[in-house]
C-alpha cells in the first residue's frame, strides 16, 4: 500500500488511493473498500486520526503536538536539516555547460549551467561524491571554422560558410595582431583562449564552478584507436563512401569519422563516455545537453551497451530552448551570427539570483520564456523577490525578538497558519530526496515557492513579538526553524538569502 503526501493540507498530511485502484478488480465501491481498510490500519505514535473521504480516499493526519516537537529538531540540525544518505559510497559526475570556445556564452546557455549546478548541489546534499566537469571541444571542424572566421575578419573578408561573424571577432583580431599571429590554426587557439576566459568570468558571476576541465584533444592519444579497434572486433565498424561508420544493427548507421578525417560528435561522445565509465570508474554520469542533441541519446546508449557499459548508468538531462522577453519583444539566440542576448548582458541587467531562480521554475525539458521586466520587479509577482523577502522578514523578526529568556511554550502554536508552516517546513527532507532521486532540480524551486507563501501567511496573520512572553518565545522558535529551512532551500538553488531588503 502506497502512502503519499497530500497536495492539499486541508485533506490531511498523507493519503492512500489504493481503494480507487482496487474497486474494479474487487467489484466493490471504493468508498466501502476505504472504510474497511481504514478500520484495519493501526496508527503509530505521532499520528492523530484516519478519515475516509469520497470517492475512496483514506486521509491520515499527524498530531499537532508531534508537529510542534519537530521544531527543536529542525533548529538543532542546522545546515544539515533535510540532507539524506541516499548516495553514500556512490560517485557521480555531472558534466554541464561545455559550450564550444567559439563565442561568448549566450543567456540561453545559463539554463543548462544552473540546472547542472543545482543537480550537483542536490546530489552532494544526498551524500554522493560529485565531480563537476566542463568539456572543452578544442578539436574538430568548428574550431577550424572559428580560426578561419577570425582570419577572414582580419583580412576584411566574409566569414566562411558555416563560420562565425559576431562583433567579438574584432577584439580577438586586435589580440592576434598584437602578437603578430596570422595563420588560422594559431588564430583558433588564441580565439578559444580569449573566449574561454570570458566564459569563466560569466560563470563565476552566476555562481557556477567546475572541479575539472576536460579537453577533447586528450581523447585522441590512444583511447580513440583502442575504442575503434574494440568496435571493429565486435563487427560494429564499416567503411563506406570514404567515411567510417558505426554499424547500429538497424537500417540507419552513424558516421564516426567523416571523409575529411574529422571525428563526429558521436565518435567523441563514445570515446569520452568510455573514459568516464571505464577509466575514471564513475558509478553514474549525468550529462546536461541542449534539446538539439535529443537524437544523440539513444545511439550513445546503444554504443555504450555494445562496449559492455550499462547504459542505465548514464542520465541525460535535456535543456529546452529559452527565449527572452522584454515588453512585447522576444529575442532569438545565435552564437555564430552574433545575434541574441549574452549572459553577461543579462547578469548586468537582472543579476544572478533572478536568473537562477527563474530557470528552476520550469522543468528543464519544458520550453520557457524569460520575462526580464518581471525578473526586475520588486513585488510579490516576482517569485525570487517573494522568496527572498520571506527570508528577510523572518531574519528581521529574529533580530527584533532578540534573546528570549522564557521557555518556548510550543503548545501555544495552534493557529492554522502556524501549523501549516510547520507541516510545509517538515516536507523539506522529502522534497530534497525526491529531487535527488529524479534528478529534477525544479522540485526545489517548487518547494521554496510553497514555503515562502506559507511564511508570508504566518507573518501576516500571527503577530510574532507580543507582550505574551511564552507565546513570543514559541513563535520565535518557529521563525528560526522556518528561516533555517528557507535558507537551506535557497542555498541549494545557489540563490542568496538576504537578511534585509
Amino acid at each position: 500500500m502506497i502512502v503519499e503526501r497530500t497536495q492539499n493540507l486541508a485533506h490531511g498530511d498523507y493519503s492512500v488511493t489504493l481503494p480507487l485502484k482496487l474497486a474494479k478488480t474487487l467489484r466493490r465501491s471504493p468508498l466501502a473498500i476505504a472504510t474497511e481498510l481504514a478500520s484495519a490500519i493501526s496508527l503509530p505514535p505521532g499520528f492523530a486520526r484516519i478519515e475516509v473521504a469520497p470517492p475512496g480516499f483514506i486521509n491520515i493526519r499527524l498530531e499537532a503536538s508531534w508537529l510542534r516537537k519537530q521544531i527543536v529538531a529542525v533548529i538543532e540540525s542546522g545546515q544539515g536539516w533535510g540532507r539524506n544518505d541516499l548516495g553514500i559510497g556512490k560517485s557521480v559526475q555531472v558534466e554541464f555547460v561545455s559550450a564550444n570556445p567559439t563565442g561568448p556564452l549566450l543567456f540561453s546557455h545559463a539554463r543548462g549551467a544552473v540546472v547542472g549546478d543545482v543537480a550537483a548541489r542536490i546530489l552532494e546534499a544526498s551524500a554522493y561524491t560529485v565531480q563537476r566537469e566542463y568539456y572543452i571541444n578544442d578539436k574538430g571542424k568548428q574550431m577550424r571554422l572559428f580560426g578561419e572566421s577570425i582570419r577572414a575578419r582580419m583580412l576584411g573578408q566574409e566569414a566562411p560558410e558555416g563560420g562565425y561573424s559576431g562583433d567579438y571577432l574584432t577584439d580577438i583580431v586586435e589580440v592576434a595582431r598584437a602578437r603578430d599571429i596570422t595563420d588560422a590554426g594559431s588564430l583558433s587557439e588564441i580565439g578559444a583562449e580569449w573566449v574561454q576566459e570570458r566564459i569563466w568570468e560569466d560563470l563565476k558571476r552566476l555562481g557556477i564552478r567546475h572541479d575539472r576541465v576536460f579537453l577533447e584533444t586528450s581523447l585522441y592519444s590512444g583511447l580513440d584507436q583502442e575504442t575503434m579497434d574494440k568496435l571493429r572486433a565486435l563487427d560494429r565498424i564499416v567503411e563506406r563512401d570514404g567515411a567510417i561508420w558505426f554499424r547500429t544493427g538497424t537500417e540507419k548507421d552513424e558516421v564516426l569519422i567523416r571523409r575529411d578525417g574529422y571525428p563526429t560528435y558521436f565518435a567523441s561522445d563514445i570515446f569520452y563516455h568510455r573514459e568516464k565509465f571505464e577509466i575514471r570508474s564513475f558509478d553514474r554520469v549525468i550529462d546536461v545537453w541542449g534539446a538539439d542533441h535529443q537524437g544523440q541519446v539513444g545511439r550513445l546508449k546503444e554504443a555504450l551497451a555494445i562496449l559492455g557499459i550499462d547504459p542505465a548508468r548514464l542520465i541525460v538531462l535535456m535543456i529546452q530552448l529559452v527565449s527572452v522577453k522584454r515588453g512585447a519583444e522576444t529575442v532569438r539566440m545565435s552564437k555564430r551570427a552574433g545575434v541574441g542576448v549574452s549572459l553577461k548582458e543579462m547578469l548586468d541587467e537582472v543579476g544572478p539570483d533572478a536568473l537562477r531562480y527563474f530557470f528552476l521554475l520550469r522543468s528543464a525539458d519544458a520550453q520557457m520564456e524569460f520575462d526580464v521586466d518581471l525578473a526586475k520587479r520588486q513585488s510579490s509577482d516576482n517569485p525570487v523577490y517573494y522568496a527572498q523577502y520571506a527570508h528577510a522578514r523572518l531574519a528581521n523578526v529574529l533580530v527584533l525578538g532578540g534573546a528570549v529568556e522564557d521557555e518556548p511554550a510550543l503548545e501555544r502554536l495552534e493557529s492554522e497558519w502556524e501549523l501549516e508552516l510547520i507541516r510545509i517546513m517538515l516536507r523539506w527532507p522529502d522534497a530534497l530526496r525526491e529531487a535527488a532521486e529524479a534528478i529534477e532540480p525544479h522540485r526545489i524551486a517548487f518547494y521554496t515557492d510553497e514555503l515562502a507563501a506559507s511564511v508570508h501567511r504566518f507573518y501576516k496573520n500571527c503577530r510574532i513579538v507580543t507582550e505574551d512572553a511564552p507565546l513570543t518565545a514559541a513563535r520565535l522558535q518557529l521563525t528560526r526553524a522556518a528561516q533555517l529551512t528557507l535558507a537551506n532551500a535557497l542555498q541549494l538553488m545557489g540563490v542568496s538569502a538576504p537578511a534585509r531588503m
